[in-house]
C-alpha cells in the first residue's frame, strides 16, 4: 500500500533544508554534517514517518552497495579533471590520494533518501527481500568494473582517467546517470509521471545545498563546462551540470537501478 503525503509532511521536507542552511552557516560548517542534515534528514523523517523496518534496510543496503562503485569511478575522474575539489576532509588521507571520504558518505546518503522517497510514496510494499539475484549481477558486473580501473591504476594509467575538456561532465553525467534514466524510461515511460515530483523535491535540495556549500567553501567547482556557472555570491560558481545530473537525472537514475534489479516484481 503506497503512502501519500499530508500538508504537513510537504512543508517539513520544504523546511528541513532551510533548517540544514542555518545549522551549516551560523553552528557547524563541516561537509560531512551538511551532509547530514540536507540529505539525511528528509530520508530519515519519511523512514521512521512511513517506513517499515525491512524497507529502510533495504534502503541503506541499496545505497552503500550502488552508490560506492560509482562514487570510485565518478568522483576519481571528476578530481582528476578538475571538474570539483573537496577543500577539506576531516581525514588525512583521501581513498587513492584523491577522493576525500566525505564523498561516499554524501552519495550513500543522498542515494538512501532517493530510494525511501521511492519507497515511501511510489513502490507498492509488497515485496520483503533484502538482496535479491539481480542485486547480485549488478555486483559482480560492479566488480568487474572496478576491477577494470583498479587494474589501469595498478598499472601506471592514472592519466587515462584525467580529461582537459568542458565536455567532461556532461560525460560523466550522461555515461552514468542520463543513460540509465533513459533506458528505464524508455521501457517504463508510465515512470515518467511517477518520478517527476522526486526530480523536482531533488532539485529544490540539491540548490540549496550547493549554495550552501560552495558558499562555506566545503568544495569548489575548478572545471570548464559547457554551460554557464551559476554565481550567486560571486564567490563560489555552481556548475549548472551539477544542479541537472545530480538535482534532476540522479534520482530517476536511482530509482531505474533500483528497479532494473528488483526481483521480477512487474511495474507499473
Amino acid at each position: 500500500m503506497k503512502k501519500k503525503l499530508k500538508w504537513f509532511d510537504a512543508i517539513i521536507l520544504l523546511i528541513l533544508p532551510v533548517l540544514a542552511i542555518f545549522i551549516s552557516v551560523y553552528l557547524v560548517n563541516l561537509y560531512l554534517i551538511s551532509t547530514l542534515l540536507f540529505y539525511g534528514l528528509p530520508g530519515l523523517y519519511l523512514a521512521f514517518r512511513f517506513g517499515h523496518v525491512w524497507q529502510e534496510e533495504k534502503a541503506v543496503l541499496f545505497a552503500v552497495l550502488v552508490s560506492t562503485p560509482f562514487a570510485i569511478i565518478v568522483d576519481y575522474i571528476g578530481i582528476k579533471s578538475e571538474i570539483w575539489y573537496t577543500t577539506y576532509s576531516l581525514f588525512d588521507h583521501r581513498f587513492l590520494n584523491t577522493i576525500p571520504y566525505e564523498d561516499f558518505f554524501w552519495m550513500a546518503v543522498a542515494t538512501y533518501t532517493m530510494i525511501v522517497i521511492y519507497q515511501t510514496l511510489l513502490e507498492p510494499h509488497d515485496k520483503k527481500e533484502i538482496v535479491d539475484n539481480r542485486m547480485l549481477h549488478f555486483l559482480l558486473s560492479a566488480l568487474f568494473v572496478l576491477g577494470c580501473f583498479f587494474s589501469f591504476l595498478i598499472l601506471g594509467q592514472e592519466k587515462i582517467f584525467a580529461f582537459d575538456s568542458k565536455y567532461t561532465y556532461l560525460f560523466l553525467g550522461s555515461a552514468f546517470f542520463l543513460l540509465p534514466s533513459v533506458l528505464f524510461l524508455m521501457k517504463f515511460p508510465k515512470f515518467l509521471k511517477k518520478l517527476w515530483p522526486l526530480s523536482l523535491y531533488f532539485l529544490y535540495l540539491t540548490t540549496i545545498f550547493e549554495i550552501t556549500a560552495t558558499y562555506l567553501n566545503q568544495w569548489i567547482f575548478n572545471g570548464e563546462y559547457i554551460l554557464p556557472a551559476i554565481d550567486i555570491f560571486h564567490r563560489a560558481p555552481i556548475a549548472l551540470e551539477e544542479l541537472i545530473f545530480v538535482g534532476v537525472v540522479g534520482p530517476i537514475a536511482a530509482v531505474a537501478f533500483y528497479e532494473f534489479f528488483d526481483n521480477g516484481r512487474k511495474r507499473g
